[in-house]
């Protein structure tokens, strides 16, 4: 298997209520391209969420880039419009390799998989900047998905799950794609459309809410980029994209 081209797509889902305050760009999608940069991929980060597309518009964008990866982002809310998303990249070339990550995907992926493994090639579980382009490596190596930590993927009739990947500790090290970002669209309402970013001085939460996933995502750990690294990021943002409003995502 020869894999080159990625290609990072959000799901064409909408939350009037959230939406309503401005658009919002996928950090998590600026941490992950930027990894798989670094490994040597050549990567599409491609906001099909924030720019609105409908279904032809990113069947177009796919068939345009033409990548050997396509991967998506499932939270709960997003899922349906998720496995719709890879079920396209497989009806437009089977051989494509089908990715999922984020909260819905890692606790749901028997689930997910049981149902879905004709197009959902593998799921991340956990974060992805060090699964991700192992996984692509891997394949690319022509091993075995097995000996990768934080993956689920369908075998023999059966889900298999490897073990949990280990958290990421120095999160300064991780580079980031902001050059990839397609700024012009992301905006703030309340501050005269002024543009925003997202971004994240840490991972992980030590609360015990009954009603949140995040305590189990990050088992209950937490770990903080540092002062000096995070307010370089905020000027990097500043002085080179004009970027205005910074929420973080923490």
């Amino acid at each position: 298997m020869s894999i080159k081209r990625v290609a990072l797509i959000t799901p064409p889902y909408h939350c009037g209520v959230v939406e309503s305050a401005g658009t919002w760009l996928n950090v998590g999608f600026v941490y992950l391209a930027g990894s798989l940069r670094a490994a040597g991929y050549e990567v599409d980060y491609y906001d099909a969420m924030s720019l609105w597309h409908k279904w032809p518009e990113i069947e177009a964008r796919i068939r345009s880039f033409n990548p050997d990866v396509v991967a998506t982002t499932s939270f709960t809310a997003s899922v349906a419009h998720a496995l719709e998303l890879t079920a396209l990249a497989k009806r437009i070339n089977p051989a494509i390799v089908t990715v999922h990550g984020n909260v819905h995907a890692t606790f749901c992926y028997d689930e997910m998989l049981q149902a879905e493994h004709e197009t959902v090639d593998y799921i991340v579980r956990g974060e992805g900047e060090v699964t991700l382009p192992a996984l692509l490596d891997c394949l690319n190596a022509g091993g075995d998905p097995a000996q990768v930590p934080g993956l689920a993927f369908y075998r023999d009739g059966s889900v298999l799950a490897t073990p949990k990947a280990p958290q990421i500790q120095d999160l300064d090290a991780l580079p980031m794609a902001w050059d990839l970002v397609e700024w012009p669209i992301y905006s703030y309402r309340a501050k005269d459309n002024a543009r925003l970013a997202i971004v994240s001085s840490s991972r992980g939460c030590q609360e015990k809410c009954s009603f949140c996933s995040q305590q189990l995502f990050w088992a209950r750990s937490w770990r903080a980029r540092s002062a000096g690294n995070f307010v370089a990021e905020l000027e990097h943002l500043r002085d080179v994209y004009g970027v205005e409003v910074a929420m973080l995502a923490d």
